[in-house]
Order: structure tokens, then C-alpha cells, then sequence
């Protein structure tokens, strides 16, 4: 069922937008300095994307004009309607990493990717970041659905590439008080990107879910 009602649409959108503008995520001229961060960056970044088609990766489709905020849905889309947001962080987990493009995608609410020839294997929540000189970013999107098997947590698949660093994947973001979290993924969260992945989301305003996934760069 949608979260959203026709009388709610309104007050949520206004939300989503008030929430995507806060200062510290990003502004106006924050989004234009990412967006013109030099061709020399991006086409850094590029190169150390993984080949089209490799495994869970998927940086070297990221768009021209790529910022530290990304919407991957919007009220119009079934499911709880959340924001993630973080900072980036170098490998000594303290200086915040300017210029790390983030790629994330998940399944849709009933636990799919791509359902179509037409359509990405990754589906059609995905999407992609550069992190501003603060190392931040943001997105919103709809929590994911459990694979139909229901053998895994939902989850949120990430990988991060920078000017000098080839892509890898990261752990993925788990939702806290989901029952499919196993003993293993919460013994081993945060051994890649560092910090916890595992996220509390917190309704806020309109209904809209909020969390927070820093991130650590590997050495």
C-alpha cells in the first residue's frame, strides 16, 4: 500500500524538498561545484570504474551531471518513502572524502530488480553520487523488499570509486529490527565502508523515513 495519500501528497513533496535542501547536504552552489568538479575528476572516476556488465558494479553508467544528492523515487511511488544521507569518510575514518562517487540500487516492494528485457538488471532504483567538499551526499528512494524467497534481508547494494581508487563494493545498508538480518551479517557490519550499516529509520514529518550511512574509504 502506498504511504501516501491524495490529501498527504502535498504536505510529503514539500517535505522532500525542505529535506533535500538542507545546508549541510548540499545548495545551490554546492550542487554546481560537484556537477562542473572537473573533467580530469571524472574522467578519473571513470576509469576506475569496474567494465559494464561486472558483478554487483555499475559506476561507469553514472550521468554527466552527477551531484551529492540523488532521488531514486517520490511520493508518486508505492512504499515507505525514506532519506539516506552520510558523509564519506578517507581511511582514517576522520577527513571527509571530496569527490567519491557513490552507486547504490535495490529491489522494489515486492523484492525484484529488473523485471523486463527492458530494464536494468539492477531494476530502476538506482542511482549515483558525488560526494561535495564536505564529503557528503544524500538520496531518497522507497525501503526495499526482502528477495520473494525471503532468505536475505532487504538490503541496499553500494559501491564507491575515486579519482585513485578502483570501484568496490561496500556493505550493503540493512534495515535495523528487520528478522532476516542473520547473526554473521551483524558480526561482520561495518568491516567494508566502516562505520554501521545497519540503519534505525525514523519517521519524520509528511511520513517520510530519515537514516544516516557514513562511510569509510578502504586503504
Amino acid at each position: 500500500m502506498a504511504i501516501i495519500t491524495e490529501n498527504r501528497r502535498d504536505f510529503l513533496k514539500k517535505a522532500i524538498i525542505a529535506a533535500t535542501a538542507l545546508p549541510l547536504i548540499t545548495s545551490c552552489r554546492s550542487d554546481a561545484i560537484a556537477q562542473r568538479s572537473g573533467n580530469e575528476v571524472l574522467d578519473a572516476i571513470r576509469k576506475n570504474a569496474r567494465p559494464r556488465g561486472a558483478e554487483a558494479m555499475g559506476a561507469i553508467d553514472f550521468p554527466d551531471k552527477v551531484g551529492p544528492k540523488f532521488d531514486l523515487a517520490s511520493e508518486k511511488d508505492e512504499g515507505e518513502l525514506m532519506k539516506i544521507s552520510g558523509t564519506v569518510y578517507r581511511p582514517d575514518g576522520k577527513t571527509p572524502a571530496a569527490n567519491t562517487l557513490i552507486y547504490l540500487y535495490h529491489t522494489d516492494t515486492e523484492g525484484y530488480y529488473g523485471r523486463s528485457s527492458n530494464e536494468h538488471k539492477h531494476g530502476r532504483y538506482r542511482g549515483w553520487m558525488l560526494t561535495n567538499k564536505e564529503g557528503r551526499y544524500a538520496f531518497v528512494t522507497i525501503k526495499p523488499a526482502p528477495y520473494p524467497e525471503q532468505r536475505w534481508a532487504a538490503h541496499i547494494h553500494m559501491t564507491v570509486t575515486t579519482p585513485t581508487a578502483r570501484e568496490d563494493w561496500i556493505d550493503s545498508i540493512l534495515f535495523e529490527g528487520d528478522r532476516l538480518i542473520s547473526s554473521r551479517e551483524r558480526e561482520e557490519a561495518g568491516r567494508r565502508g566502516g562505520f554501521n550499516p545497519i540503519v534505525s529509520l525514523k519517521k519524520g514529518d509528511g511520513g517520510l523515513y530519515y537514516a544516516t550511512r557514513d562511510i569509510q574509504l578502504m586503504a
